[in-house]
């Protein structure tokens, strides 16, 4: 039997169930809620907002996030790559996403602002038209990554090798073109 919460406002609340299944949440919000370690099995997130949440290592399996914000919340190592990707779009604000993988998702139109989005493996993920806004990408994977009109105007750290990603009008600052010459070792001064 499918659980359905609509508009509902879930505070403070530790999931300790080893899995939620086949459950939809149709524009709910989870403040300060903890699903770490979790197994979201077949289960639907629409227009719902988790603020101050930590996600650490929770499986997302088969499950859809649709016009979903994560705000302040804590999201080390999740397999994104393992959601439902149907109408996928998921808004990133002030999170840490570190150690996390969107390998070979179509990650369309995402935002990521004020993110630390550290040792990330983007590999073979469609990023077209996301949106890094004062974003550290330190140590992510860019590899086969299509990042057409992507904007990292504000982004740091990031290295992304224009032989081996598309990155056909992505948009760079002059202050950080230089990660895209990183593999040829110059020096600019």
């Amino acid at each position: 039997m499918n659980e359905y919460y609509d508009n509902e406002t879930f505070t403070k609340k530790v999931f300790t169930d080893a899995e939620i299944s086949k459950t939809d949440f149709d524009s709910c919000t989870f403040k300060n809620c903890d699903f770490t370690d979790m197994h979201i099995v077949n289960s639907e997130f629409l227009e719902c907002d988790f603020i101050d949440c930590n996600f650490s290592n929770a499986r997302l399996k088969d499950s859809s996030f649709k016009e979903v914000h994560f705000i302040d919340s804590k999201l080390l190592g999740v397999r994104f790559y393992e959601v439902d990707p149907f109408l996928l779009r998921i808004n990133f604000s002030n999170c840490q996403l570190n150690y996390s993988s969107f390998y070979q998702l179509k990650a369309q139109n995402f935002q990521f602002v004020n993110c630390s989005i550290q040792e990330v493996d983007f590999t073979e993920s469609d990023l077209q038209f996301s949106y890094f806004d004062d974003c550290d990408l330190l140590g992510a994977i860019f590899e086969s990554t299509d990042l057409r009109n992507a904007n990292f105007k504000t982004a740091r750290n990031f290295s992304i090798d224009l032989e081996l990603n598309t990155v056909e009008k992505a948009i760079f600052s002059k202050d950080n073109v230089v990660n895209l010459l990183e593999k040829y070792k110059i020096k600019i001064h």
